[in-house]
């Protein structure tokens, strides 16, 4: 007796970016039987679907909390935590606001606050992060990528440790290069 195959099902839940109006709508990415189907949420018209392919058809593309799915050329990105994409901006208006306002020859007070205050927003942006990234796990982010990917969806990911590691690597990079270049001029 043969066993029937068992297709992989998961569901990511999050919030679909509308490319042309800027607007976050909520979403779900379902993976069920080999098909991958995108719902969207709104207030006047519920759940709509807006599209259900074949696994095969669709590229799924996912970075940090971010998952975006292309079918036929369109892409659809759907955000674990829209919200932090916000914060993330709002974090880093703060350090160049308060960069710019603390900056120059100031008082030794002002240079103390200027390096608490530094390190109290690269804190809250790796919090920020860090909650992002529970955002995606919680919301089935990993298993919805294993499920579309065994459904024979085309998958990549490039997550924050690998975002990390490329900062990190470009910023060692650049530190060689004004080493090279120095004692070149020396």
């Amino acid at each position: 007796m043969a066993m029937p195959i068992q297709h992989p099902h998961a569901v990511f839940s999050g919030a679909w970016g509308d490319t042309t109006t800027g607007a976050w709508y909520p979403a779900q990415a379902v993976v069920s039987a080999g098909i991958v189907t995108l719902w969207i949420g709104s207030a006047a018209a519920g759940w709509t679907q807006h599209f259900s392919v074949p696994a095969r058809e669709v590229t799924v593309k996912s970075a940090a909390q971010r998952i975006t799915l292309v079918v036929g050329g369109r892409s659809y990105p759907i955000l674990a935590d829209p919200g932090a994409v916000s914060r993330a901006l709002g974090f880093t208006s703060m350090g160049i606001v308060g960069g710019v306002a603390h900056h120059g020859h100031r008082p030794y007070r002002y240079r103390r606050y200027r390096r608490r205050s530094g390190a109290a927003w690269d804190v809250a942006r790796g919090v920020n992060q860090a909650a992002a990234a529970y955002a995606f796990n919680a919301r089935g982010g990993g298993e919805f990528l294993s499920a579309v990917r065994a459904s024979g969806a085309r998958v990549s990911r490039l997550g924050y440790g690998a975002l990390a590691a490329i900062g990190c690597g470009g910023g060692v990079l650049v530190v060689f290069l004004v080493v090279a270049m120095t004692l070149a001029l020396l």
